[in-house]
């Protein structure tokens, strides 16, 4: 049984991370996301109201990737706060990182995609 155990659980691990692969994620980001979500990072979804309304992560506050003031707001003053963004794919999570690092930011982490994230919830 144990060896029938230990290959379940390799194929499980198989499965999630093609799931997230397909979901066009990046699995090492979102794991990595993951990990600094549950120390206590403030997590946005940059994606529009619509997306968000149709499913999010549980906890996650909902400014789109454009909203760099309301974002910064958000964040507040300190610079070095762990924040994770995550979108559809990542790329509108990344285009939020940058214009955050252009304001000083330096805790901000793109996690990728929402589908990526579900994959690889702990």
């Amino acid at each position: 049984m144990r060896a029938a155990t230990r290959n379940f659980i390799g194929l499980l691990a198989l499965l999630t991370t093609l799931a997230a692969w397909a979901a066009g994620g990046n699995v090492e980001q979102a794991a990595k996301g993951w990990e600094m979500i549950t120390a206590g990072a403030l997590l946005v979804d940059v994606r529009s109201s619509e997306e968000y309304a149709e499913g999010h992560i549980e906890g996650a506050v909902n400014i789109a990737h454009t909203e760099t003031a309301a974002l910064a707001e958000l964040i507040g003053p300190g610079h070095d706060r762990p924040v994770v963004l995550y979108c559809g794919s990542g790329r509108r999570a990344g285009l939020a990182q940058a214009a955050l690092e252009a304001l000083g930011y330096s805790g901000v982490f793109n996690a990728t995609g929402y589908e990526a994230l579900q994959a690889t919830q702990p």
